[in-house]
């Protein structure tokens, strides 16, 4: 009787036991399905796809900075292409005209420079700098406002450069300068690549020389790094005499001995004021006197006679 009892104690714990495992595995089941469902939640950033290749990046990597005093920078919107990397330089942008102030800067590589006809494929199309092409840019970028293309030649420390003024109608002055940089292509030398700039600009209160100054200072402050890629140029040399016996430098242009300066280099001087003199009146000249003589060659007339 004991000996049942205790088997059946024994039939009974093995019971337990094996009821214990069961759940413990139904536990150990629904833990790593929960785990499964958590790391299903987490993204990576490869997963995370954008319309658009634009990234935002630093200003201080800005493809081109201004000269000092010009408009700051507010952001830099940078894309890649296979063949270019384009940057958007937003400036810091004070009056109401439409638009916003901004730089639109390309550097295209050497071999991969697509033609005017047309582009296939992630590549980005070369800027035009034919009048219809800079017509249609300012359009978009300056609407509403009446741009006069300039026809004086004009050339910075690149090269020679086109641009337009105009004003808004509440009277700002605007600028809109374009420029393609690209040394010489041969046939001994591969292409050297290209640098397309765009400038638009404007401000309330300023000149055109002053927004012209723009177009003048700005420097490009990078490259690519490849062995052919030198749309720039070298560095021209120095002028000739530099460092030379006899040739001397000034800080100022110098007149020439025995001669004075032109009237522009003369130092201005303060005009006295002219004090007001009234006009004295006019004298009356005195008749002529009479005579108390016979005058010589005339007859001489006696006097009446007494009464």
């Amino acid at each position: 009787m004991m000996r049942d009892s205790l088997s059946f104690s024994a039939s009974e714990l093995g019971l337990r036991s094996k009821g214990l495992r069961l759940s413990t595995v139904a536990a150990l089941v629904w833990v790593a399905a929960v785990a499964t469902g958590c790391g299903e939640q987490r993204l990576g950033e490869a997963e995370l796809s954008f319309a658009t290749r634009a990234i935002t990046v630093d200003p201080g990597r800005a493809l081109v900075t201004l000269p000092p005093g010009g408009p700051p920078m507010v952001s830099v919107t940078q894309r890649p292409y296979e063949n270019a990397v384009t940057q958007t330089i937003a400036l810091s942008t004070r009056g109401r005209a439409a638009g916003e102030n901004a730089i639109h800067v390309a550097f295209l590589t050497a071999a991969d420079a697509p033609d005017a006809t047309g582009v296939e494929g992630p590549l980005f199309k070369e800027p035009s700098i034919e009048d219809f092409a800079i017509a249609r840019e300012m359009e978009e970028r300056l609407p509403g406002i009446a741009m006069s293309p300039s026809a004086v030649y004009v050339q910075n420390r690149y090269g020679p450069f086109g641009y337009a003024f105009g004003r808004s109608a509440a009277g700002e002055a605007c600028l809109y300068a374009w420029q393609r940089i690209a040394s010489g292509d041969s046939i001994f030398r591969p292409r050297s690549g290209v640098i397309s700039v765009r400038i638009r600009v404007c401000e309330p209160g300023v000149s055109e020389s002053a927004l012209l100054r723009l177009a003048y200072g700005y420097s490009v402050n990078a490259q690519l790094r490849r062995s052919s890629w030198n749309p720039v140029g070298e560095a021209p040399p120095p002028p000739t005499g530099l460092g030379e016996a006899g040739a001397p430098i000034y800080p100022m242009p110098q007149a020439s001995p025995g001669t004075f300066p032109e009237a522009s280099e003369r130092p201005a001087t303060r005009a006295r004021p002219v004090r007001a003199v009234r006009p004295r009146p006019a004298r009356a000249e005195p008749a002529d006197p009479i005579p108390d003589r016979p005058l010589e060659g005339y007859p001489t007339v006696p006097p009446p006679p007494a009464n």
